[in-house]
This record gives C-alpha cells, structure tokens and sequence, in this order.
C-alpha cells in the first residue's frame, strides 16, 4: 500500500490552526506509513507527532492482531492532554489506521472495520481499523466540515485510481481543498485546515 496525500491550511496575519504531515517508507520491508495531525495549538500538533513516532519506532505497531492493544496504548497518551484541547490525527501502515479527535477537530472516513465500509464522522474517538486501497480518510477542523460536509462527502466517495497516476491524483485532491477552502472563508469561516490521505495500491504487504 501507498498514499496520495493533499492538504489546505488557511492562511492567516495570527495563525489560529496547526497541521503536521510526514510520509515514510521503510526501504527493508517495502512497508510504507504516513501521519498527520490537527490542532488549534502548535504545541500540541507535535505532542501528537512525537507520540506517533513512537509508535512507529515500538514493536506492537508492527504485530498482525495487535490493534487493540495499539489503540489502548494510544489513548493513554492522549489522557495526558486536557478536555479543553481540540485535535485531531491519523496514522496509517499498509492498511492499518488509527483515528484519533477531540473537540473541535474531525477524521471524516470511508473505511472498513469488522467487514464493513462505510461513511464516517468521528467525533471524540480513538480507533483502529483498516481501509481499502481507493478510499479516502481526511482529518479537518469543524468549520471547514461545517462550511463544506456535502462536497468534502463527495471527495471521500471510493475512487478509481487504477488509470490516474498518484500525482494527478493529489493536484486534483489539493486543488479541491483549496478550493472548498476558499469557498468557506468567502462566507466567514476562520481558522480552517484540512489534510486528505488516499491508500492505493504498491508498496509491500502487511
């Protein structure tokens, strides 16, 4: 598996919205990962990205069967942030994803758990599941899903990427967010960002 990822950050005089993106391939087993986090505190965009480095440097990550004890793990370091703060993150592996939000920031997901695909708004979890190669996970803050939930729905949809190279793939997706961004801002919206990430097929197995 690998990934096709696009972002829009609103730009601003007094920056009032953080993200983080950071793509890995691991050249031994082919494997491929990719991350990124959202926050309305800098500080707290790279907590989160410490914390998924760590992860990405333990052992229960790459254990098949492990993703509950991963998800525990997880949550546990995200107890150490306070109720007030707002956050959202990803953290793919090959198939595997973890989904973590809090507050005013989202994962938006078409994705597979338990045999099932489906259409998602995550408010305030922390999960594992799987996606399939084709469908889309984007984590934003709330007045950008607010201002554009029908069309970023739309962006989500499946989608066939077998004739599309992954760079046409992410200028379409960032010239989208750029332009559902600006759309959003001309009617009031603030603060606003969002990261979209794509699984297609290459790279090695899990």
């Amino acid at each position: 598996m690998e990934y096709v990822t696009a972002g829009y950050w609103q730009k601003e005089e007094h920056a009032g919205l953080f993200l983080s993106l950071q793509q890995r391939k691991y050249r031994k087993s082919g494997r491929n990962a990719v991350s990124a986090c959202i926050s309305d505190d800098g500080k707290i965009v790279r907590y989160l990205q410490d914390r998924i480095d760590d992860e990405l440097s333990g052992k229960i990550l790459w254990q098949t069967g492990r993703g509950e004890l991963l998800r525990e793990c997880f949550q546990q370091e995200l107890s150490a942030l306070g109720e007030d703060c707002n956050y959202a993150g990803i953290l793919c592996v090959e198939e595997r994803v973890l989904l973590f939000s809090h507050g005013r920031m989202r994962n938006l997901a078409f994705f597979r758990r338990f045999g099932k695909v489906g259409w998602k708004i995550l408010d305030g979890q922390c999960m594992v599941g799987e996606v399939e190669p084709g469908t889309a996970i984007l984590i934003a803050d709330n007045a950008f899903i607010n201002y554009c939930e029908e069309e970023l729905a739309e962006c989500l949809k499946p989608q066939i990427t077998e004739n599309i190279s992954p760079k046409i793939c992410a200028d379409r997706a960032g010239r989208r967010l750029r332009e559902l961004g600006e759309k959003a801002a001309a009617q009031g919206g603030k603060h606003m960002g969002a990261v979209w990430i794509l699984p297609i097929l290459g790279g090695g197995k899990w």
